[in-house]
């Protein structure tokens, strides 16, 4: 068996004329009968997670369009690549055989999932950067441009008050009332 495409050794019995490369194959040599069935096509192959809920468990790789089985289902195989984190390397494959459909179960920490090098500490810098920006930004248009201290003298604030108030349209007033409601039902109220 081969995970991502055709196998490279290919069982005696399946070798010859009518042989077709596949990623595995399922082999029968018995009372001097022997069969040679091939366990999907590497074109089929599909990803797909093992719990959709749950990503860390791990992933799947399924192929399909193997021989016919029972007349009418083509054999296939799953490789179910279980989410290991405490295994060296890339692990070792256990096989779970069918009649139909093979399961080959591997654990391996190539299955558990890569989440992005997010920090904390990156928000924290970029929430400093931003303060030093707006900041630095009040004192220049103060002292250098000679605007008036007051909140227009802060980069971007016409911006930041529209952002202001989009929020406060959004956070629900007393009782369950957003604050556009409130100032509807008391037009002296403070918003």
């Amino acid at each position: 068996m081969n995970v991502c495409a055709n196998t490279n050794t290919i069982p005696a019995v399946c070798q010859g004329p009518d042989r077709r490369p596949a990623p595995g194959y399922q082999t029968l040599v018995k009372d001097g009968e022997r069969a040679c069935y091939v366990m999907g096509n590497v074109n089929t192959g599909v990803w797909s997670l093992l719990d959709e809920n749950k990503p860390e468990d791990g992933v799947k790789l399924t192929y399909s369009a193997g021989t016919k089985c029972d007349g009418r289902t083509g054999r296939s195989m799953e490789y179910h690549f279980i989410c290991d984190p405490q295994v060296d390397g890339p692990g070792e494959p256990v096989t779970v055989a069918g009649e139909c459909r093979f399961m080959i179960i591997w654990q391996t920490k190539f299955a558990c999932p890569t989440y992005p090098a997010y920090s904390p500490l990156l928000a924290v810098w970029g929430l400093v950067l931003l303060g030093v920006y707006l900041v630095g930004g009040f004192v220049y248009n103060v002292c250098g441009r000679g605007e008036p201290i007051s909140i227009g003298a802060v980069p971007h604030s016409e911006a930041i008050m529209a952002l202001f108030l989009l929020c406060r349209e959004c956070v629900p007033g007393p009782k369950g009332t957003s604050a556009q409601e409130t100032t509807r039902l008391n037009p002296t109220a403070d918003v």
